[in-house]
Protein backbone atom coordinates (compact mmCIF):
# COMPACT_ATOMS: atom_id res chain seq x y z
CA UNK A 1 0.00 0.00 0.00
CA UNK A 2 1.16 3.58 -0.59
CA UNK A 3 1.10 6.42 1.34
CA UNK A 4 1.80 9.93 0.25
CA UNK A 5 3.21 13.28 2.38
CA UNK A 6 2.75 16.67 1.29
CA UNK A 7 6.16 19.25 1.20
CA UNK A 8 5.01 22.18 -0.75
CA UNK A 9 3.78 21.24 -4.16
CA UNK A 10 4.78 18.06 -4.63
CA UNK A 11 3.50 14.73 -3.33
CA UNK A 12 6.07 12.14 -2.36
CA UNK A 13 5.58 8.63 -2.32
CA UNK A 14 6.42 5.84 0.29
CA UNK A 15 5.59 2.34 0.47
CA UNK A 16 4.42 0.70 3.32
CA UNK A 17 4.20 -2.55 3.72
CA UNK A 18 0.71 -4.03 5.39
CA UNK A 19 -0.98 -2.91 8.12
CA UNK A 20 -3.45 -0.62 9.40
CA UNK A 21 -2.40 3.26 8.67
CA UNK A 22 -2.72 6.30 10.46
CA UNK A 23 -4.52 9.40 8.92
CA UNK A 24 -1.31 11.53 9.92
CA UNK A 25 0.66 9.29 6.69
CA UNK A 26 3.76 7.95 6.93
CA UNK A 27 5.82 9.46 9.91
CA UNK A 28 9.21 9.74 8.57
CA UNK A 29 12.06 10.05 11.34
CA UNK A 30 15.65 8.95 9.88
CA UNK A 31 16.61 12.03 8.68
CA UNK A 32 19.95 11.40 10.30
CA UNK A 33 19.95 8.81 7.70
CA UNK A 34 19.07 10.87 4.62
CA UNK A 35 16.50 13.70 4.14
CA UNK A 36 13.81 14.63 1.44
CA UNK A 37 15.16 17.07 -0.64
CA UNK A 38 13.33 20.65 -0.12
CA UNK A 39 11.35 22.12 -2.70
CA UNK A 40 13.74 25.30 -2.88
CA UNK A 41 17.06 22.75 -3.53
CA UNK A 42 14.68 20.51 -6.11
CA UNK A 43 13.39 24.10 -7.98
CA UNK A 44 17.26 25.26 -8.04
CA UNK A 45 18.37 21.50 -9.72
CA UNK A 46 15.97 20.89 -12.44
CA UNK A 47 17.42 23.27 -14.92
CA UNK A 48 20.69 22.01 -14.53
CA UNK A 49 19.18 18.43 -15.17
CA UNK A 50 16.87 19.84 -18.48
CA UNK A 51 18.51 22.56 -20.25
CA UNK A 52 21.70 23.83 -18.72
CA UNK A 53 23.83 20.79 -19.52
CA UNK A 54 26.61 22.37 -20.87
CA UNK A 55 29.72 20.87 -19.54
CA UNK A 56 31.31 23.95 -17.11
CA UNK A 57 35.04 23.91 -18.70
CA UNK A 58 33.88 24.50 -21.74
CA UNK A 59 34.18 28.06 -23.09
CA UNK A 60 30.84 29.33 -24.30
CA UNK A 61 28.66 31.80 -22.57
CA UNK A 62 26.41 28.69 -22.05
CA UNK A 63 29.23 27.03 -20.19
CA UNK A 64 30.15 29.59 -18.43
CA UNK A 65 27.10 30.38 -16.96
CA UNK A 66 27.01 26.84 -15.77
CA UNK A 67 30.34 27.49 -14.17
CA UNK A 68 29.08 30.56 -11.96
CA UNK A 69 26.52 28.32 -10.58
CA UNK A 70 29.35 25.64 -9.46
CA UNK A 71 31.31 28.74 -7.82
CA UNK A 72 28.21 30.22 -6.51
CA UNK A 73 26.83 26.93 -4.64
CA UNK A 74 30.77 26.86 -3.42
CA UNK A 75 30.16 30.08 -1.87
CA UNK A 76 26.89 29.64 -0.24
CA UNK A 77 28.50 25.86 1.08
CA UNK A 78 31.95 27.76 2.34
CA UNK A 79 29.29 30.79 3.94
CA UNK A 80 27.67 28.18 5.96
CA UNK A 81 30.61 26.14 7.45
CA UNK A 82 32.12 29.30 8.20
CA UNK A 83 35.34 28.85 5.67
CA UNK A 84 36.41 30.57 2.17
CA UNK A 85 35.40 29.19 -1.26
CA UNK A 86 38.63 28.06 -2.33
CA UNK A 87 38.78 25.71 0.49
CA UNK A 88 36.02 23.53 -0.82
CA UNK A 89 36.75 20.94 -2.79
CA UNK A 90 33.75 18.91 -3.62
CA UNK A 91 33.31 15.33 -3.89
CA UNK A 92 30.90 12.56 -4.26
CA UNK A 93 30.06 12.51 -0.87
CA UNK A 94 31.35 12.71 2.88
CA UNK A 95 32.61 9.03 2.94
CA UNK A 96 35.34 9.86 -0.07
CA UNK A 97 36.09 13.06 1.24
CA UNK A 98 36.71 11.04 4.55
CA UNK A 99 38.60 8.87 2.80
CA UNK A 100 40.92 11.08 0.86
CA UNK A 101 41.65 13.28 4.35
CA UNK A 102 42.49 10.20 6.01
CA UNK A 103 44.66 8.20 3.49
CA UNK A 104 46.30 12.02 2.90
CA UNK A 105 47.37 12.37 6.49
CA UNK A 106 48.71 8.66 6.52
CA UNK A 107 51.02 9.51 3.42
CA UNK A 108 52.27 13.06 4.36
CA UNK A 109 52.42 11.59 7.66
CA UNK A 110 54.81 8.45 6.75
CA UNK A 111 58.66 8.93 6.61
CA UNK A 112 60.24 5.24 6.49
CA UNK A 113 57.96 3.89 8.91
CA UNK A 114 54.00 3.76 9.94
CA UNK A 115 53.03 6.95 11.42
CA UNK A 116 50.45 7.19 14.41
CA UNK A 117 46.80 7.75 13.59
CA UNK A 118 43.76 7.97 15.60
CA UNK A 119 40.10 8.24 15.65
CA UNK A 120 37.21 8.39 17.91
CA UNK A 121 35.28 4.99 19.19
CA UNK A 122 32.23 6.77 18.58
CA UNK A 123 33.17 8.17 14.99
CA UNK A 124 31.42 6.92 11.50
CA UNK A 125 32.54 4.09 10.13
CA UNK A 126 33.80 6.04 7.00
CA UNK A 127 36.82 6.75 9.51
CA UNK A 128 37.05 3.65 11.38
CA UNK A 129 37.05 1.50 8.89
CA UNK A 130 39.93 3.40 6.61
CA UNK A 131 41.77 3.91 9.67
CA UNK A 132 41.75 -0.16 10.22
CA UNK A 133 42.42 -0.56 6.55
CA UNK A 134 45.22 1.93 6.61
CA UNK A 135 46.56 -0.41 9.84
CA UNK A 136 46.13 -3.58 7.84
CA UNK A 137 48.38 -2.27 4.93
CA UNK A 138 50.84 -1.06 7.19
CA UNK A 139 50.43 2.24 6.75
CA UNK A 140 50.09 3.17 9.89
CA UNK A 141 49.82 2.42 13.29
CA UNK A 142 45.63 2.85 14.42
CA UNK A 143 44.16 3.88 17.49
CA UNK A 144 40.69 4.65 19.10
CA UNK A 145 40.06 7.30 21.30
CA UNK A 146 37.56 6.37 24.42
CA UNK A 147 34.29 8.00 25.29
CA UNK A 148 32.57 8.28 28.44
CA UNK A 149 29.10 7.31 29.26
CA UNK A 150 27.33 10.13 27.51
CA UNK A 151 29.66 9.72 24.44
CA UNK A 152 32.07 12.60 25.20
CA UNK A 153 35.61 12.37 23.82
CA UNK A 154 38.30 11.52 26.73
CA UNK A 155 39.84 14.68 26.72
CA UNK A 156 43.27 13.08 28.84
CA UNK A 157 43.40 9.69 26.16
CA UNK A 158 43.00 12.22 23.82
CA UNK A 159 45.91 15.09 24.71
CA UNK A 160 48.03 11.97 25.73
CA UNK A 161 48.21 10.34 22.39
CA UNK A 162 48.59 13.29 20.52
CA UNK A 163 51.76 14.11 22.24
CA UNK A 164 53.29 10.86 20.56
CA UNK A 165 56.08 10.85 18.24
CA UNK A 166 54.92 10.76 14.99
CA UNK A 167 51.21 11.44 14.96
CA UNK A 168 50.37 11.91 11.44
CA UNK A 169 47.04 12.77 12.31
CA UNK A 170 43.85 12.37 14.45
CA UNK A 171 39.95 12.28 13.22
CA UNK A 172 36.42 12.89 15.20
CA UNK A 173 33.36 13.16 14.61
CA UNK A 174 31.61 16.89 15.40
CA UNK A 175 27.97 15.57 16.01
CA UNK A 176 27.15 11.52 16.36
CA UNK A 177 24.91 10.29 14.22
CA UNK A 178 23.57 8.01 16.55
CA UNK A 179 23.49 9.92 19.51
CA UNK A 180 23.47 13.10 18.34
CA UNK A 181 26.30 13.89 21.05
CA UNK A 182 28.17 17.35 20.16
CA UNK A 183 31.81 17.41 21.02
CA UNK A 184 33.73 20.02 21.81
CA UNK A 185 35.46 20.87 18.67
CA UNK A 186 37.46 23.96 19.02
CA UNK A 187 39.26 22.53 22.73
CA UNK A 188 40.18 18.92 21.10
CA UNK A 189 41.93 20.62 18.05
CA UNK A 190 43.55 23.25 20.41
CA UNK A 191 44.83 20.60 22.20
CA UNK A 192 46.23 18.63 18.58
CA UNK A 193 47.23 21.61 17.14
CA UNK A 194 49.44 22.47 20.14
CA UNK A 195 51.21 19.43 19.50
CA UNK A 196 51.45 20.01 15.78
CA UNK A 197 49.20 17.32 14.94
CA UNK A 198 46.33 18.16 12.12
CA UNK A 199 42.41 17.30 12.59
CA UNK A 200 40.15 16.26 10.67
CA UNK A 201 36.33 16.45 11.68
CA UNK A 202 33.41 14.77 10.17
CA UNK A 203 31.08 17.46 10.12
CA UNK A 204 28.27 15.86 8.12
CA UNK A 205 25.67 15.76 11.14
CA UNK A 206 26.53 19.24 12.22
CA UNK A 207 26.45 21.53 8.81
CA UNK A 208 23.20 23.06 8.99
CA UNK A 209 21.75 21.83 12.26
CA UNK A 210 24.40 23.98 14.47
CA UNK A 211 26.21 27.40 13.78
CA UNK A 212 29.55 25.60 12.01
CA UNK A 213 32.49 28.00 11.83
CA UNK A 214 35.58 25.75 10.46
CA UNK A 215 37.85 29.26 10.86
CA UNK A 216 36.99 29.36 14.24
CA UNK A 217 37.59 26.15 15.92
CA UNK A 218 40.50 26.06 13.67
CA UNK A 219 39.87 22.77 11.64
CA UNK A 220 42.61 22.02 9.11
CA UNK A 221 39.65 19.25 7.52
CA UNK A 222 36.69 18.94 7.46
CA UNK A 223 33.77 16.30 5.74
CA UNK A 224 30.37 17.24 4.71
CA UNK A 225 27.14 15.62 2.98
CA UNK A 226 24.09 17.36 1.10
CA UNK A 227 21.56 14.55 1.50
CA UNK A 228 21.74 15.17 5.11
CA UNK A 229 20.44 18.79 4.85
CA UNK A 230 18.09 18.46 2.37
CA UNK A 231 20.36 18.16 -0.67
CA UNK A 232 20.52 15.58 -2.89
CA UNK A 233 22.44 12.45 -2.84
CA UNK A 234 25.84 11.69 -4.36
CA UNK A 235 26.87 14.92 -3.45
CA UNK A 236 29.33 16.33 -0.67
CA UNK A 237 32.39 18.50 0.05
CA UNK A 238 36.04 18.77 1.16
CA UNK A 239 37.29 21.66 3.46
CA UNK A 240 41.18 22.05 3.19
CA UNK A 241 42.21 24.79 5.58
CA UNK A 242 44.29 27.10 3.66
CA UNK A 243 48.08 26.36 3.44
CA UNK A 244 47.32 22.69 4.45
CA UNK A 245 48.46 20.30 1.77
CA UNK A 246 46.28 17.47 -0.04
CA UNK A 247 47.07 15.10 -2.15
CA UNK A 248 45.64 15.00 -5.39
CA UNK A 249 42.09 12.71 -5.65
CA UNK A 250 41.40 11.86 -9.00
CA UNK A 251 44.22 13.11 -12.28
CA UNK A 252 42.45 13.93 -15.32
CA UNK A 253 41.13 17.27 -16.78
CA UNK A 254 41.93 19.37 -13.72
CA UNK A 255 38.90 20.25 -12.01
CA UNK A 256 38.43 21.39 -8.39
CA UNK A 257 41.34 23.37 -9.10
CA UNK A 258 43.45 20.28 -9.82
CA UNK A 259 42.43 18.26 -6.67
CA UNK A 260 39.85 16.09 -8.11
CA UNK A 261 39.35 15.78 -11.59
CA UNK A 262 36.24 15.00 -13.62
CA UNK A 263 33.46 16.41 -15.20
CA UNK A 264 31.78 18.34 -11.81
CA UNK A 265 27.65 17.00 -10.71
CA UNK A 266 26.37 19.94 -11.66
CA UNK A 267 23.05 19.50 -10.76
CA UNK A 268 24.30 18.17 -7.35
CA UNK A 269 26.84 20.35 -6.79
CA UNK A 270 23.92 23.40 -7.34
CA UNK A 271 21.37 21.51 -5.42
CA UNK A 272 24.05 21.54 -2.20
CA UNK A 273 24.40 25.33 -2.79
CA UNK A 274 20.72 25.86 -2.33
CA UNK A 275 20.33 24.13 0.86
CA UNK A 276 23.46 25.72 2.54
CA UNK A 277 21.90 29.08 1.78
CA UNK A 278 17.57 27.60 2.71
CA UNK A 279 19.89 25.95 6.33
CA UNK A 280 21.71 29.47 6.87
CA UNK A 281 18.42 31.34 6.54
CA UNK A 282 16.34 29.12 9.17
CA UNK A 283 19.23 27.91 11.33
CA UNK A 284 18.31 28.89 14.66
CA UNK A 285 14.74 28.99 13.78
CA UNK A 286 14.28 24.98 12.74
CA UNK A 287 16.96 24.48 15.81
CA UNK A 288 14.73 25.68 18.41
CA UNK A 289 11.45 23.97 16.69
CA UNK A 290 12.98 20.41 16.56
CA UNK A 291 14.80 20.83 20.01
CA UNK A 292 10.81 21.49 21.51
CA UNK A 293 9.17 18.60 19.39
CA UNK A 294 12.28 16.61 20.45
CA UNK A 295 11.97 17.25 24.20
CA UNK A 296 7.77 16.77 24.03
CA UNK A 297 8.49 13.62 22.59
CA UNK A 298 10.87 12.12 24.77
CA UNK A 299 9.27 13.48 27.94
CA UNK A 300 5.73 11.67 26.74
CA UNK A 301 7.90 8.33 26.10
CA UNK A 302 9.40 8.90 29.72
CA UNK A 303 6.03 9.61 31.42
CA UNK A 304 3.60 7.07 29.85
CA UNK A 305 6.56 3.87 30.11
CA UNK A 306 8.92 2.40 32.57
CA UNK A 307 12.30 1.43 31.53
CA UNK A 308 12.98 4.05 29.47
CA UNK A 309 16.47 5.75 29.08
CA UNK A 310 17.43 8.99 26.55
CA UNK A 311 20.77 8.12 26.04
CA UNK A 312 23.45 10.88 25.97
CA UNK A 313 20.70 13.14 28.35
CA UNK A 314 23.61 14.79 30.28
CA UNK A 315 25.65 15.91 27.56
CA UNK A 316 25.30 18.44 25.09
CA UNK A 317 22.92 17.28 22.15
CA UNK A 318 21.81 17.80 18.71
CA UNK A 319 18.20 19.13 18.60
CA UNK A 320 16.89 16.71 16.33
CA UNK A 321 18.27 13.79 17.42
CA UNK A 322 17.02 10.92 20.01
CA UNK A 323 18.39 7.69 21.28
CA UNK A 324 16.49 5.56 23.34
CA UNK A 325 16.65 2.17 25.19
CA UNK A 326 13.24 0.14 26.17
CA UNK A 327 14.11 -2.20 28.74
CA UNK A 328 12.28 -5.84 28.17
CA UNK A 329 12.04 -4.93 23.99
CA UNK A 330 14.72 -5.05 21.17
CA UNK A 331 15.00 -2.55 18.19
CA UNK A 332 14.40 -4.94 15.46
CA UNK A 333 10.97 -5.91 17.12
CA UNK A 334 9.69 -2.64 17.81
CA UNK A 335 10.80 -1.16 14.30
CA UNK A 336 9.03 -4.95 12.64
CA UNK A 337 5.73 -3.02 14.83
CA UNK A 338 6.42 0.56 13.70
CA UNK A 339 6.96 0.86 9.90
CA UNK A 340 3.36 -1.29 9.34
CA UNK A 341 1.90 1.71 11.51
CA UNK A 342 3.73 4.17 9.32
CA UNK A 343 6.33 5.23 11.54
CA UNK A 344 10.08 5.08 10.37
CA UNK A 345 12.84 5.67 12.26
CA UNK A 346 15.94 3.32 12.72
CA UNK A 347 18.07 0.72 15.04
CA UNK A 348 21.45 2.86 14.62
CA UNK A 349 23.03 4.03 11.21
CA UNK A 350 21.70 3.69 7.82
CA UNK A 351 24.80 2.24 7.19
CA UNK A 352 25.04 -0.65 9.44
CA UNK A 353 21.66 -1.79 8.85
CA UNK A 354 22.86 -5.43 7.38
CA UNK A 355 25.08 -5.68 10.57
CA UNK A 356 24.01 -8.32 13.41
CA UNK A 357 25.99 -6.96 15.97
CA UNK A 358 25.08 -4.17 18.30
CA UNK A 359 26.16 -0.48 17.74
CA UNK A 360 29.70 0.00 18.15
CA UNK A 361 28.30 3.48 19.25
CA UNK A 362 26.42 2.67 21.84
CA UNK A 363 29.04 -0.46 23.41
CA UNK A 364 31.60 2.31 22.49
CA UNK A 365 30.14 4.27 25.36
CA UNK A 366 30.04 1.51 28.12
CA UNK A 367 26.14 0.14 27.34
CA UNK A 368 25.78 -3.71 27.07
CA UNK A 369 24.96 -6.07 24.20
CA UNK A 370 21.44 -6.12 25.51
CA UNK A 371 21.35 -2.48 26.08
CA UNK A 372 22.09 -1.25 23.05
CA UNK A 373 20.02 -3.29 20.82
CA UNK A 374 17.24 -2.15 22.60
CA UNK A 375 17.62 1.41 21.53
CA UNK A 376 15.82 3.32 18.74
CA UNK A 377 17.02 6.23 16.93
CA UNK A 378 14.52 9.02 15.93
CA UNK A 379 15.83 11.96 13.84
CA UNK A 380 13.62 14.56 12.90
CA UNK A 381 13.93 17.78 10.55
CA UNK A 382 13.24 21.06 9.68
CA UNK A 383 10.65 19.50 7.65
CA UNK A 384 8.90 17.68 10.57
CA UNK A 385 5.40 18.44 10.77
CA UNK A 386 4.49 19.88 14.71
CA UNK A 387 1.28 17.38 14.73
CA UNK A 388 3.86 14.20 14.05
CA UNK A 389 5.22 14.40 17.53
CA UNK A 390 2.41 13.44 19.70
CA UNK A 391 1.07 10.70 17.21
CA UNK A 392 4.70 9.10 16.87
CA UNK A 393 5.07 9.22 20.51
CA UNK A 394 1.54 7.26 20.82
CA UNK A 395 2.79 4.35 18.33
CA UNK A 396 6.01 4.56 19.92
CA UNK A 397 4.14 3.96 23.23
CA UNK A 398 2.01 1.10 22.13
CA UNK A 399 4.80 -0.79 20.11
CA UNK A 400 7.05 -0.90 23.68
CA UNK A 401 3.46 -2.58 25.59
CA UNK A 402 2.77 -4.88 22.86
CA UNK A 403 6.41 -6.27 22.81
CA UNK A 404 6.62 -6.00 26.67
CA UNK A 405 3.26 -8.06 26.76
CA UNK A 406 4.26 -10.96 24.84
CA UNK A 407 7.10 -11.65 26.94
CA UNK A 408 7.98 -13.66 29.99
CA UNK A 409 10.53 -14.59 32.30
CA UNK A 410 10.32 -17.49 30.27
CA UNK A 411 10.88 -16.20 26.79
CA UNK A 412 12.82 -13.40 27.25
CA UNK A 413 13.05 -10.41 24.64
CA UNK A 414 11.42 -10.83 21.88
CA UNK A 415 14.28 -11.02 19.10
CA UNK A 416 13.32 -10.63 15.37
CA UNK A 417 15.54 -11.27 12.57
CA UNK A 418 15.43 -10.12 8.97
CA UNK A 419 16.60 -11.99 5.72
Amino acid sequence: MARFFRRGSRDVRLTRHGGAGSNIGVIYWDNNATTPIADEVFAAMEPYLRDCFMNPSADYVSARAVRRAIEEAREHVARLAGASAGEIVFTSGATEAINTVLRGMARMGTAGSASHMMCVATDHDASLHTLRQLGREGVVLPAECPVDRQGVVDCDAWARFVREEDVAGVSLTWVNNETGVVQDVASLCACAHEAGVPVHVDGVQALGKIPVDLHGVGVDYASFSAHKMHGPKGVGALYVKSGCRMPVLLFGGGQEDGRRSGTENVAGIVGFGAAAELAARQLDEAACRMRRLRDAFEGRLQAALDGVEIQSAGSERVSNTSNISFAGCTAQALMLLLEPLGMLCSAGSACSTANPHASHVLTAMGLSDAEARSCLRFSISSMTAEDEMEHASGLVIEAVRKVRSVQSSKTGPVMVFRP
